[in-house]
């Protein structure tokens, strides 16, 4: 709509979606037909990926038949979509058929009044399902919450634009959060081995650093260092080093 202003650019509550948004958009319907595909498996136990922490439990009782976490998610999502899908019209009240009238009706959807409202749910649904669908592994630190009243720490995958804190409710720009992780860290620096520092980097990051990759940004000059008094010890800026992690992920190849 010529002249509107895209509630997800300006942050407004309503108006129709810009080019880049209504891709996004499509992105995260696509995203959650195939996740939640994978979500339903979970739930029927027929794989398995932490919720928490990773770490193995020994309950009391005998587990559920199914897996109550993963439906009640499923379930959630599935009420995200049917207010998406109310929004223009549509009613169906399973997931896989929701979805499939959403993708039919694309241009209506990113047009609605509420599309700012849907596009937020939306992408935090997708989100949620993705990472509740990917091992604990594989997820990775963005930064922390930018409300400054919560400071939550910020989870996901490697995929991920935006991000919801699970806390407060609020809805960041992944590339802002890691900006402000950075500029927190600016000026400070780290010392240790190029094991000691991949071994930071994975606890603030998440990314499966090993020592050769620092060495190799050692040597190529993207991380500036000073070498320290000890066999293979450097000072780096730690934002430095957030930052080639960073620009390399997602898709990074780390090396073994």
């Amino acid at each position: 709509m010529a002249g509107s202003k895209c509630p997800i650019c300006e942050g407004l509550p309503r108006g129709p979606l810009c080019k880049t948004h209504r891709r996004e958009l499509a992105k995260t319907i696509h995203g959650l037909r195939l996740g939640l595909v994978e979500l339903k498996r979970v739930e029927r136990r027929e794989v398995h990926y932490s919720a928490g922490n990773g770490r193995g439990a020994h309950p009391a009782f005998a587990p559920a038949a199914i897996d109550i976490s993963a439906a009640d998610l499923y379930n959630q999502v599935e009420d995200t979509l049917q207010d998406a899908a109310g929004d223009i019209g549509l009613w169906a009240g399973k997931a896989p058929k929701l979805i499939e009238r959403l993708q039919a009706s694309m241009g209506r959807l990113a047009d609605a009044p509420n599309s700012g409202r849907d596009y937020r749910q939306l992408t935090n649904a997708c989100r949620r399902v993705k990472l509740r669908t990917t091992p604990p592994e594989e997820r990775i630190i963005h930064g922390h919450c930018l409300n400054p009243a919560c400071g939550r720490e910020l989870a996901g995958v490697q995929e991920d634009t935006m991000v919801t804190c699970p806390a407060c409710g609020s809805t960041w720009a992944v590339a802002e959060v890691r900006r402000a992780r950075r500029e927190k860290l600016a000026g400070r620096t780290i010392t240790g081995t190029p094991t000691q520092l991949a071994r930071w980097v994975k606890k603030t990051t998440g990314v499966p650093v090993k020592a050769q990759n620092v060495k190799d940004w050692l040597r190529r000059g993207q991380v500036l260092a000073v070498s320290k008094p000890g066999k293979g010890t450097y000072e780096c800026d730690m934002s430095d080093l957030l930052q080639v992690v960073e620009t390399v992920h997602p898709g990074m190849k780390l090396t073994a």
